[in-house]
């Protein structure tokens, strides 16, 4: 009788150990902090990133999320204020976006903060999935030339159960038309804020 249920036991428990082994094996893909100029900024775009979410007061993606959520950070370069773009799933599977509005240097940062319902033909329209292999500029051969002197970043994180990524760009619109990764970033950007327009 002892027998059966030593290997019950042992058989639950290997059980366990798999999934364990499955909720702890989340990929964090960060691109290049080494110390090149674009391999910098990225350090300090994701720092900056944390900041924000502890002075919004909004979850960090780091470490996984039940569901696929998305955030595009928009920055100005001189002038305030500042836009997040959060897109997720509910617990019923409908798309929502949030648009945080809000000021880097302010305490109460926060200008505006409103969320609304995408329709199943918008979500489909942003092509969510190509994002998780899109280069980061510090990855890119040349990522150094691209930039500007006082232009917009594009901080990106994507986030579900099994992985987390950052991308990040300096000047996509100005450097849009010398590599397609800016566009692309460039482009998810503009459709996210004309969905918030749009409802």
């Amino acid at each position: 009788m002892r027998l059966p249920i030593a290997i019950l036991l042992f058989f639950f428990a290997s059980c366990r150990n798999q999934g364990d082994t499955g909720i702890n094996a989340l990929s964090r893909v960060i691109p290049d902090t080494s110390r090149t100029w674009a391999g910098r900024m990225t350090r300090d775009a994701f720092s900056q990133t944390r900041t924000f979410e502890k002075s919004l007061k909004i979850g960090s993606l780091i470490d996984g999320t039940a569901n696929d959520e998305i955030r595009v950070w928009y920055l100005s370069g001189s002038y305030d204020p500042q836009v997040a773009f959060i897109a997720k799933p509910d617990s019923f599977s409908k798309w929502t976006l949030r648009i945080i509005s809000f000021y880097r240097t302010k305490v109460d940062s926060t200008y505006n903060d409103y969320s609304l319902v995408l329709r199943h033909t918008s979500v489909d329209s942003l092509n969510l999935n190509k994002y998780w292999t899109l280069t980061s500029q510090s990855d890119l051969q040349n990522g150094d030339d691209y930039g500007c002197m006082d232009g917009e970043d594009i901080f990106i994180e994507m986030s579900n159960r099994m992985k987390y990524r950052f991308m990040w760009y300096r000047c996509p619109e100005i450097n849009k038309s010398r590599d397609s990764v800016f566009l692309t970033a460039s482009n998810l950007a503009n459709r996210l804020d004309a969905l918030a327009v749009e409802h």
